[in-house]
């Protein structure tokens, strides 16, 4: 019992971790380790993987994880027959990476009497198991404990954790049953079991998008986004080298943050999307939200930076075009106060013109009036 808390107490409390006292089913047959469910649910991939278990003097084993069933399969014989795990060990598992376990064996037996188990053909142990314990939040240990000389931990060339550390208590099958038999919220029976600290993990630790996952106080939400938003929320961090969330007010729900997160991707794809002739209506709707994030702790000012320059060379564009029809239109009017000076004088032509067809007019009748006069006049 010391020996677990010990362990518990020494490790990295940047990486969650959770316990689990061996059963019948895990080291003599069947070779079958389910791990808990909430742990798992908050903690592990979504697919079916390869978990890398590192023991304590650094050997490497690897291990099916099955993401369907939170258990490690094939591999995991190897690892209980080369560690000579009876029923009753209990071993600490500890998530320093995606993908890699660190495990911290807590032997139920001594070594002879562990040797005289897998010397016998038929391995029938009755021991009773350690008490598993419940742990609340890691304390510093006090001066009087004696400190473990752990091996060093390997840097996580992966994803872990954002933001949560936690110690699960998980004595026997029954935990992992329940959840799978009443299909509830893994949250929903964490209590005591699961404490969130703050996240020291560095966004440059995510290689890839496999590797990507959400955590906002304390729960895993990058499973509850549609592949979509989580790949451009992803995008969106890369961008910035860093979690958008990680300022993120502690009052603030997980669903919530869902909320808030695909409106900002929204908000980035219409940006993206933005033309000429988009409104400085949207614009200012489109920062007056952002702006309403940023307060609640998102790292948006990215984006109202980017909505600002759109929106004054937008501005600028307009105003440049204004200037080019302003300028088009001095010219008509010149050329309406030209056309209208010609019409006067055309008017004017008209008019002496007309002056004088008249007067041809009168003198063609005058002059046929003398003519038939000249013709009837006696010889």
């Amino acid at each position: 019992m010391e020996r677990v808390e010990e362990i518990q107490a020494n490790l990295a409390g940047r990486f969650p971790s959770c316990m689990k006292t061996m059963v019948r089913s895990n080291v003599t047959h069947g070779f079958w380790l389910h791990l808990p469910m909430p742990f798992c649910k908050l903690h592990m991939p979504k697919q079916d993987t390869t978990i890398i278990l590192e023991d304590e003097s650094g050997e490497e084993y690897k291990a099916s994880y099955i993401a369907q069933r939170t258990a490690l399969s094939a591999g995991w014989k190897a690892f209980s027959a080369d560690h000579k795990l009876v029923e009753g060990d209990v071993l600490v598992f500890h998530l320093v990476g995606s993908s890699k376990f660190k495990v911290y064996i807590v032997r139920a037996f001594k070594s002879s009497e562990v040797d005289r188990c897998f010397r016998s053909l038929e391995v029938d142990i009755q021991a009773k198991p350690i008490r598993s314990i419940r742990m609340k939040r890691t304390k510093r240990p006090s001066k009087k404990a004696k400190c473990l000389e752990l091996l060093p931990l390997d840097p996580p060339d992966d994803n872990v954790e954002n933001k949560s550390l936690m110690v699960l208590d998980t004595d026997s099958e029954h935990l992992t049953d329940r959840y799978d038999n009443d299909n509830k919220d893994p949250s929903s029976g964490l209590d005591d079991g699961i404490k969130s600290l703050a996240s020291v993990i560095d966004f440059k630790e995510i290689k890839s998008i496999d590797n990507f996952i959400i955590i906002v106080n304390g729960s895993r939400i990058d499973s509850e986004l549609s592949e979509y938003h989580r790949t451009k929320y992803y995008e969106l961090c890369c961008s910035q080298n860093s979690f958008l969330h990680d300022n993120l007010l502690e009052s603030i729900s997980s669903k919530l943050a869902l909320e808030i997160i695909t409106q900002i991707i929204n908000i980035a794809e219409a940006i993206r999307a933005c033309k000429i002739s988009t409104s400085q209506a949207d614009y200012t709707l489109w920062d007056k939200t952002l702006k309403g994030f940023e307060l609640l702790g998102m790292n948006v000012g990215f984006l109202r930076a980017k909505l600002n320059r759109l929106n004054t060379l937008s501005l600028e564009l307009q105003q440049g075009v204004n200037m080019e029809r302003c300028k088009e239109q001095d010219h008509m009017k010149e050329e309406k106060k030209s056309l209208e000076q010609k019409l006067v004088k055309l008017k004017d032509a008209m008019h002496k013109l007309d002056t004088e067809i008249e007067t041809l007019k009168e003198n063609a009748e005058k002059y046929e009036l003398i003519f038939r006069e000249e013709v009837t006049a006696a010889w």
